[in-house]
């Protein structure tokens, strides 16, 4: 048998690898393609971006709201506020066309670096391919331009240190209250930190590495007093608590609710439900407690709310690859193997990412350039009006409306985007701060229930903006005390004729 002939040493340094194409390609996909609209399918961006333009202005971090007129000042916790500054910085240098690329580069990179991760614990390319695929596959359904999609990278490289600790590499520990430092500072996911940290242990008691369990235990608290370097302290906990417990939201916000899987998007998540058993069961010999609790857990979690597939579909990725890589097969895939193997010793022999930091760069330019190439426009990132009142808000900021607007939650976050300062909103999508109650009585008015005009007239409304189809829009049409002044075809705007005696 001949032996293989490594590439000369420029080649490693200038052939892009298999990783690198994998983020190559899907960075174009979010950032360059149709499927880019979608990064921007959830107007949460809009409030982000300008909370965090007033953190760069007071330098200070918001405690009560500024945003609404129906809970205005009162205690408000921004608990992605170092998001928020990092982000609003991106949009004033490159726009939403920034802000895109931004998600889309974050995005790629974890679900690259997944590729490498389940390679380099599997040694089987084939095998960390298609994982990679069907995991990315999976997250499409939360591919958004928020601040959860950086949960997603932390919680990749939290659980890859983990795994090298179980492995005997006892310094990865060391990674981990640095990257929750930043963690909790960036997204409330790093609860599901502490979490894992206390599954590592637990799993180290079953797995009989008792020696293990101490190092974890003593990082968990090291960690969960990291927590507490935020603004807001303690606090910050409690509220997060009160929120994550909360049956009512948790029951009604749609991405806590479970997966339905009449939703094709939701059925490559469902492809992993028997990639589990067929790994626990061909894998046995090489599946630990450790394993089989990170597999429980991530099931468990990716069933209960559809927010939690991307996470629980990267975290079953790192432990099935090496179960299904080692397991036994038939001799006919023999030949397959040998191809995989070949191509994964070629994988670890180009680290350059020449290509990928070239395009980078490219993209960042051409952001900075306004999305333009010349005088062709190559990105061009804009809330889709179809399915936000793009023309509508523009008719508000024309006519000087304020305050004592109603609007849905959704549209509400467009419209802090859109017209804040000037225009404060009756509600937005920030539920943790509005509170159950306020829900419920908002729900009064958009189901068009028979109390339906007890919230407009508790907070003086005199404009209602909502989409034409509603049930609300149906009642203001008939009422003799509202009169539609706009209406595009996608959000109708009323005013109220007849006020009552306030």
């Amino acid at each position: 048998m001949t032996r293989e002939r490594p590439p000369a040493v420029w080649l490693r340094w200038a052939l892009p690898s298999f990783g690198d194409l994998f983020f190559l390609v899907l960075l174009c996909l979010l950032a360059f393609s149709p499927m880019s609209a979608g990064l921007l399918r959830d107007a949460d961006t809009g409030w982000h971006i300008r909370n965090g333009e007033q953190i760069l202005a007071t330098h200070t971090v918001p405690r009560t709201d500024s945003f609404s007129y129906t809970r205005h000042g009162e205690p408000w916790y921004a608990w992605e506020w170092m998001y928020d500054v990092g982000i609003a910085a991106i949009h004033h240098a490159g726009g939403l066309n920034g802000v895109v690329l931004f998600t889309a580069a974050v995005i790629s990179f974890t679900f690259a670096l997944l590729f490498r991760f389940i390679l380099r614990r599997s040694g089987n390319l084939a095998v960390a391919a298609l994982l990679t695929l069907l995991a990315t596959a999976a997250a499409q359904v939360h591919m958004l331009a928020r601040p959860h999609v950086l949960s997603w990278l932390f919680t990749l490289l939290w659980v890859e240190s983990l795994l090298r600790f179980a492995q005997g590499q006892r310094r990865a520990l060391l990674w981990l209250p640095p990257l929750m430092l930043l963690w909790v500072n960036l997204h409330a996911g790093f609860i599901l930190g502490l979490a894992l940290l206390g599954i590592f242990a637990v799993g180290s008691i079953g797995d009989r590495k008792r020696q293990e369990t101490a190092p974890l235990v003593i990082v968990f608290f090291v960690c969960l007093l990291t927590t507490l370097l935020t603004p807001y302290g303690y606090r910050l906990h409690v509220h997060v608590y009160r929120y994550l417990s909360d049956s009512f939201l948790m029951d009604n916000i749609e991405e806590f609710m479970s997966p339905n899987f009449h939703v094709s998007a939701y059925r490559y998540f469902e492809l992993f439900i028997p990639l589990v058993i067929a790994g626990a069961v061909l894998g046995r010999a090489r599946l630990t407690a450790t394993g089989f609790l990170l597999l429980l857990f991530s099931l468990h979690a990716g069933l209960y709310a559809g927010r939690n597939i991307p996470i629980a579909a990267i975290i079953m990725s790192l432990v099935l690859g090496p179960l299904i890589a080692h397991a036994t097969y038939p001799r006919w895939l023999h030949s397959l193997q040998d191809i995989s193997d070949s191509m994964a010793r070629l994988e670890r022999q180009l680290h350059g990412h020449v290509a990928a930091a070239l395009v980078m760069v490219a993209s960042v330019a051409l952001v900075l350039n306004g999305g333009r190439i010349f005088s062709r426009h190559m990105l061009d990132a804009h809330f889709d009006e179809k399915v936000f009142p793009v023309r509508a808000a523009q008719f508000i900021a024309q006519r000087g409306i304020r305050d004592h607007l109603f609007s849905s939650d959704t549209w509400g976050a467009y419209l802090i985007y859109r017209l804040y300062p000037e225009t404060k909103v009756y509600f937005d999508d920030r539920h943790d701060f509005y509170g159950e109650a306020f829900v419920k009585e908002y729900g009064k008015a958009i189901l068009g229930s028979r109390q339906w005009r007890e919230p407009l007239d508790r907070y003086q409304v005199k404009w209602v903006l909502m989409p034409v189809d509603s049930p609300l829009s149906s009642l203001l049409r008939e009422s003799e005390d509202w009169r539609a002044e706009y209406d595009d075809g996608l959000a109708i705007l009323f005013r109220r004729v007849a006020s009552p005696c306030w």
